[in-house]
């Protein structure tokens, strides 16, 4: 009987503690995600447009869609199938590739060029 008593209340005890710790989120997908519902009529300029992310309606949200994160802090959803959109994807992608491409060439070039071997130095602990 003693035996019964202590695993109802190590049961008990533990129900309470896993209580306590809240579920994750990242299992479940973030809990504040916002998923566009509609589509803008309007096309955005592209000076105001500083960045997206994609919308899937294979995942969290009902609909596919391009999120636009414009310099006002705005976000602004867009459909793929817009002709505007996809103008502005390609411009914002090309954008990427020539800064990708920039920033390789920089970390390649970058550091002090050492022609003579001679004065290679080393250092022991």
């Amino acid at each position: 009987m003693r035996f019964i008593m202590s695993l109802v209340s190590i049961t008990l005890i533990s129900s309470i503690l896993l209580s306590l710790f809240p579920h994750t989120p990242a299992a479940y997908g973030p809990l504040n995600y916002a998923c566009c519902v509609k589509y803008t009529r309007n096309p955005l300029p592209f000076g105001v447009i500083k960045g997206f992310i994609e919308q899937s309606s294979r995942e969290v949200c009902r609909i596919d869609a391009i999120i636009f994160f414009t310099k006002n802090n705005k976000k602004v959803c867009a459909s793929v199938e817009d002709q505007w959109v996809k103008a502005a994807l390609a411009r914002l992608r090309s954008k990427l590739a020539k800064l990708t491409d920039n920033r390789s060439q920089r970390l390649t070039t970058v550091g002090p060029k050492n022609t003579n071997p001679r004065t290679t130095t080393t250092h022991s602990p």
